[in-house]
């Protein structure tokens, strides 16, 4: 019976370098070995974006916080 051996978390994250085909990571720009360029498959977010989301999870986190302290005091 074979059994599958599972993928540790750092070989889940290796892909092959075009160029000179040995392992990067998949979130490298450029081949640390034959400095080629690579097309990760993570981008980051736009900074406009970050902004808002920081926004809103503030609000949220003031309404949860003020929900608390009322059912607390009744």
């Amino acid at each position: 019976m074979n059994k599958k051996k599972s993928k540790t978390r750092y070989e889940k994250h290796l892909v092959q370098c075009p160029h000179c085909k040995r392992d990067v990571l998949d979130h490298m720009t450029q081949c640390p070995f034959c400095e080629g360029e690579l097309h990760p498959k993570y981008t980051s977010l736009d900074p406009k974006k970050i902004k808002k989301i920081r926004g809103v999870l503030t609000i949220v986190f003031i309404a949860i916080a003020l929900m608390i302290l009322i059912a607390r005091f009744n």
